[in-house]
């Protein structure tokens, strides 16, 4: 009994250490990996573009009630793109088998080197990742114009004017219903990166 009461404060506090660190863990950390904390980050630029499908033009904000989730690309990437897009393919049979495809949630594929990316090369190019063209559309629009909306977009592409090859950031751009940034999501060239952590970012914005 001396013993407690000499050692009293020490249990107390030692108590109260893991109270709180299991309040804590209960109020930040597991719902943050089930439901991620996406701030906005800016609001999203609005732009009109043909689609490389259908020829038709098409709004970025005219999607306003939906999420978006929007990719800049160029066909003969030699490296993050095609894997990239291949997550974003992944990402479209998730959404289908959740029934959220197309009607809550629309994927952008943007292209910024609309020269070598016709429409033909694009409908070729989106054909190696099954895309379904009813909730994921391929836009084409002018090259330098494009290259501002990825920078408005807080994004880079730099064009090497010798060889024509770009540096570019490979990154998926999350957007909300109300047309804010919420989350820059690594593409491929994050090795960790899967369609399953895509859907939790895409899922706690729906």
């Amino acid at each position: 009994m001396q013993f407690l009461l000499k050692h009293s404060f020490k249990f107390a506090v030692g108590a109260l250490v893991v109270l709180m660190g299991i309040y804590l863990y209960l109020t930040y950390g597991g719902s943050s990996s089930d439901t991620p904390k996406l701030p906005v980050q800016q609001a999203a630029p609005d732009f009109t573009m043909t689609d490389a499908i259908s020829g038709d033009q098409v709004k970025f904000s005219d999607a306003s009630d939906k999420v978006r989730l929007i990719y800049f690309y160029w066909a003969n990437c030699p490296d993050v793109c095609p894997p990239t897009t291949q997550l974003m393919s992944q990402v479209q049979d998730q959404l289908k088998a959740d029934g959220k495809f197309g009607t809550d949630v629309e994927l952008f594929s943007v292209t910024f080197d609309p020269v070598r990316d016709t429409p033909e090369a694009i409908k070729k190019y989106a054909g190696k990742f099954y895309a379904d063209f009813s909730g994921w559309k391929f836009l084409r629009g002018e090259e330098e114009p494009t290259a501002k909306l990825i920078k408005d977009f807080g994004l880079t592409v730099i064009k090497d004017p010798k060889t024509g090859e770009f540096t570019h950031y490979d990154s998926l751009i999350l957007v909300d219903r109300d047309g804010n940034v919420r989350k820059y999501i690594d593409g491929s060239h994050n090795e960790t990166m899967t369609a399953d952590q895509i859907m939790k970012y895409v899922k706690a914005v729906l």
